[in-house]
């Protein structure tokens, strides 16, 4: 435990963009999850995905990054920030908060969750130091085309569709209210 902190302001004066981004990413998330009001929990979302993307940036992925930028930021939020528009959800609607000890056993809950999944990778340092290489055509259009129509074609269909059928339920939700 006594070289881990060298380890971390060792890394983070190496990369401080990475961890600047981090920062904001997970930040941001936590935004996300914490607003009452959706179109808060969305622009915090941009956030999340413009730091996601910078991230991507800085992992050499540019053509990601853009992607990134443009599926998700453009089109993804746009159409939750389209959708919370039309359901036109007032304050009453929103349902009631949990109590703060609920939240607050959560938020542990969470945490705990977290400690357990980061414990290996802070505790032993044999993990800390076995980057591998990224290979040259990483991010490139190539090797995404190739990936994502290759193995990754029917989830990239199943996730198309079940977007779709998001869209059909926002425009059933709103029409019952009028």
């Amino acid at each position: 435990m006594n070289d881990l902190i060298p380890w971390l302001v060792q890394d983070l004066k190496s990369d401080p963009v990475f961890y600047l981004a981090g920062g904001a990413a997970v930040l941001c998330g936590l935004g996300l999850v914490t607003r009452r009001n959706p179109v808060y929990g969305a622009i915090s979302m941009l956030g999340a995905f413009l730091a996601l993307a910078v991230l991507y940036i800085v992992l050499g992925a540019s053509f990601l990054a853009a992607m990134h930028v443009l599926v998700y930021t453009g089109a993804i939020l746009v159409l939750f920030l389209f959708v919370i528009m039309l359901l036109n959800l007032q304050p009453d609607e929103l349902g009631q908060e949990y109590p703060l000890p609920t939240r607050g056993l959560v938020a542990l809950l969470c945490a705990g969750l977290f400690g357990v999944l980061a414990a290996p990778a802070l505790l032993d340092p044999s993990l800390r130091s076995t980057a591998k290489a990224v290979p040259a055509d990483f991010g490139s259009i190539e090797t995404v085309g190739r990936t994502l129509f290759g193995p990754y074609a029917l989830p990239f269909e199943l996730a198309s569709i079940l977007i779709l059928v998001a869209i059909f339920g926002g425009v059933v939700l709103a029409k019952k209210k009028v």
